[in-house]
């Protein structure tokens, strides 16, 4: 027998031996096939009872599954409807704030410019600080509220009222020295204001009332006068309808032509004016005085005496070039002095931060004034131009007839 088979022998003996006996070792195999048998029923049934429990799960979750693609399925839909519903109410929400933004900016335009008129409103004077009231509305970039809406509209009110009356009102005001003191002021309507019979003038830089350096006339002091000493009787008082802006020219004439005439003085309003006039004048001046000097010379002048044809005209021509020089020039310098009064015009406008039509009409008219002297100058010099030059080709014709060329 092989050393392998002795092993096995061996080793099966060694088995029997620890059993103790054949019958206990069966009793032991079957105990054994018994007990596994029990655990193999006990695992069956678990394993029954565990498939049991997951197909019910399965079931539910099945069901919640179903129900779950049911909420989407409708959910869905609705989110569609939503979506549908959410397109057309945007739609209307454009068209409405389109309204409403143009709405806003139509308020907001008119805001900041109805601020700029009660900045500079006389009005302004007995009631400071209206202007600021108006800044929210103005510069905000919110829409409007409503009680920002109201405030403006009660401004407008406001200033249409008081444009209306005649007020009494105590103020703080400048006189012509630069003293500051406080006095009884008379404000008519939006236009005009006076206090110790002397007529003031608003500044809406820093909202002051200053007496005019130069008064009106005795005439219009007098009126002053007569409106405080009224009891409630109508009296005769002058205005200034352009709000401000003849008071203004009455105080920026130039002392250097208060000799002149009231109707002169109001012609030569500014600087600007007198020395664009003034060049004007003297110039229509030499103009005139050379043609009256060339004429009597062209009646009296003997073309036989004359050597030749070129000694001729250069006696004729002599001083000629005065007169062209002005008729060319004259509409230039005219229109010099326009540009002039509509910038200092503008620029009076800005520092005082209003646009008022009058204002701005008046100014403007004003301005023009020195185009149409310029033209006053131009035209006569040109015909009297014209009417020398003929009267020089009739003498050089002569000459050419007395000497047989």
């Amino acid at each position: 027998m092989s050393r392998l088979g002795w092993g096995i022998l061996l080793t099966g003996w060694m088995g029997i031996a620890s059993a103790g006996s054949l019958d206990e070792l069966l009793h032991q195999i079957e105990d054994s096939r018994v007990h596994e048998s029990q655990v193999d029923e006990e695992r069956k049934a678990r394993f029954l009872a565990d498939k049991s429990q997951q197909q019910k799960l399965l079931n539910e979750t099945k069901a919640a599954l179903a129900k779950a693609e049911a909420e989407s399925k409708a959910l869905r839909e609705q989110f569609a409807a939503n979506e549908t519903r959410i397109k057309d109410l945007g739609g209307q929400i454009r068209t409405a704030s389109g309204d409403l933004d143009a709405l806003f900016a139509a308020v907001r335009q008119f805001a900041a410019s109805f601020r700029s008129d009660l900045e500079g409103s006389l009005v302004s004077s007995q009631f400071p600080d209206r202007a600021q009231s108006l800044e929210s509305l103005v510069t905000g970039m919110a829409v409007p509220s409503i009680p920002e809406m109201e405030k403006l509209w009660i401004s407008v009110l406001q200033e249409m009222t008081e444009s209306g009356k005649v007020a009494r009102f105590k103020a703080e005001i400048t006189d012509a020295a630069g003293a500051r003191k406080t006095a009884e002021v008379y404000r008519i309507g939006a236009f005009t204001a006076i206090a110790d019979d002397r007529y003031l003038r608003f500044t809406p830089a820093n909202g002051q009332l200053m007496e005019l350096p130069r008064q009106p006339d005795r005439e219009f002091l007098a009126m002053a006068k007569a409106l405080k000493a009224a009891n409630g009787e109508p009296v005769k008082l002058a205005i200034d309808p352009s709000r401000g802006t003849v008071l203004e020219q009455l105080q920026l004439t130039s002392a250097a032509v208060s000799w002149l005439p009231k109707n002169l003085q109001s012609l030569l309003a500014t600087s600007v004016d007198v020395a664009v006039i003034g060049l004007l004048f003297v110039a229509s001046i030499w103009a005139f005085a050379v043609a009256f000097e060339r004429w009597l010379y062209f009646r009296k002048v003997d073309v036989r005496v004359f050597p030749s044809k070129v000694a001729l005209e250069t006696e004729l021509t002599r001083h000629m070039m005065v007169i062209g020089t002005v008729a060319a020039n004259a509409p230039f310098v005219g229109l010099l002095g326009t540009v002039l009064g509509i910038m200092l015009t503008f620029h009076k406008m800005g520092m005082g931060k209003t646009m008022d039509v009058h204002s701005i009409m008046i100014g403007l008219s004003v301005a023009l004034k020195a185009t149409a002297m310029g033209l006053l100058v131009a035209i006569p010099c040109v015909v009297l131009n014209n009417i020398l030059r003929r009267r020089i080709r009739e003498l050089t014709t002569a000459f050419e007839v007395s000497h047989g060329s």
